[in-house]
């Protein structure tokens, strides 16, 4: 029975900012957490990698966490150690300190999905697929509004002050979720055993695969450590797969890829999701990179942060374009559409990086592409 109120949804959407805002703290400000801290770039690219590490092991958690019956606590626990997260990396007196910060931070990788599941359970029928898609889109649409005010707060202050604004986002999103999203747990959500040792053999699967990735290019990616990480790494997820067939109770059911589509959706996704990421890490390195790498733009992280806004006009023109198309042409058009404008984005932002109208203009179909028709692949 659903239990929706009119704000419930921009409660919601409201909470799952949060993502953008932590997210655009990435990227953006590694070049000024290097100079700040005094340590080398290299070194400062930490705070990425343990950031996708953390939301690498607490996604698929806080995901099958969302089904039980205490959803509500999970948002709110979850946000408080983002929180948390946000104000250790603010006072952070040395990098250390930091790092923990920007680990705690990583939980907010799991607020969508979270949010997505108090949609489906209190939203009216008839509204919960236009509820989820708004969901769907928040993070890729708050990103072009997060990274320029990181930007500002960066660049006409310092980076701790675009740690303070995500903690007080947060604080407010805390609030906004206490007093809107229903109380009391979900008595029509299913009561089963979490599956501790799936949780556990993914974490570490995932968790090792991103080590090995993000540290390859350092270590050399023929070097016995990074051959070795990812190795052990498709061992665990190798082992992780035959324990989830074999639970009754899996942290993902992967007996529902048997079904082609579902299992085209969710390859499609997993595609160009990271087409999609690997473009963000790259324009924000091109776009303050120095003119003398023979790529860079040399933007200062004021205008660097500017740069991504169009992010946010792709990805809300295309969730509102093929919302309204979706009723006339059929999803498995407008989804090789979508795929082949990111492909489109791709060889624009490698033909025109050095120029500024182009290279915005690729971001923004970059993700105008890929936000919307995977979304609507059947389940």
């Amino acid at each position: 029975m659903s239990e929706s109120t009119p704000r419930l949804v921009p409660s919601l959407v409201y909470a799952a900012l949060s993502t953008a805002v932590v997210s655009s703290l990435g990227m953006l400000l590694v070049p000024s957490i290097a100079h700040e801290m005094d340590v080398p770039v290299s070194t400062a690219q930490w705070m990425l990698t343990i950031n996708l590490l953390a939301g690498a092991i607490a996604t698929p958690v806080m995901g099958r966490l969302s089904d039980g019956p205490h959803k509500k606590k999970l948002l709110l626990f979850s946000l408080v150690l983002i929180l948390l997260g946000s104000v250790i990396a603010a006072l952070a007196p040395n990098f250390s300190v930091f790092l923990i910060g920007r680990a705690l931070q990583g939980l907010s990788y799991g607020i969508v999905p979270v949010t997505i599941s108090l949609a489906r359970r209190y939203v009216a029928k008839e509204k919960v697929q236009s509820s989820i898609s708004s969901l769907s889109v928040t993070v890729a649409t708050g990103i072009g509004i997060g990274y320029p005010l990181t930007g500002i707060l960066a660049g006409l202050f310092d980076y701790r002050f675009a740690f303070w604004f995500a903690a007080a986002f947060v604080l407010t999103a805390i609030i906004v979720v206490a007093k809107v999203v229903p109380h009391g747990p979900d008595q029509l959500a299913p009561v089963v055993p979490f599956d501790h040792s799936g949780a556990t053999l993914l974490g570490l699967g995932l968790g090792t695969l991103l080590l090995g990735i993000s540290e390859g290019p350092r270590w050399g990616w023929t070097s016995p450590w990074t051959l070795g990480i990812i190795a052990v790494s498709l061992v665990l997820l190798l082992i992780w797969m035959r324990t989830e067939l074999r639970s009754d109770h899996p942290l993902i059911n992967l007996r529902v890829f048997r079904n082609g589509e579902v299992l085209l959706a969710n390859v499609t996704a997993i595609g160009l999701g990271a087409a999609l990421y690997i473009g963000l890490s790259v324009s924000s390195l091109v776009a303050q990179a120095p003119a003398t790498t023979g790529y860079g733009m040399a933007l200062p992280v004021v205008w660097a942060g500017f740069v991504m806004f169009p992010l946010s006009v792709g990805s809300f023109s295309a969730n509102r374009l093929v919302r309204k198309l979706s009723h006339r042409v059929s999803l498995a058009t407008l989804l090789p559409v979508g795929a082949g404008l990111m492909a489109v984005a791709g060889c624009l932002l490698w033909l025109f990086h050095a120029q500024l109208c182009g290279f915005s203009w690729a971001c923004c179909s970059l993700v105008g592409g890929w936000a919307r028709p995977t979304r609507l692949c059947p389940p």
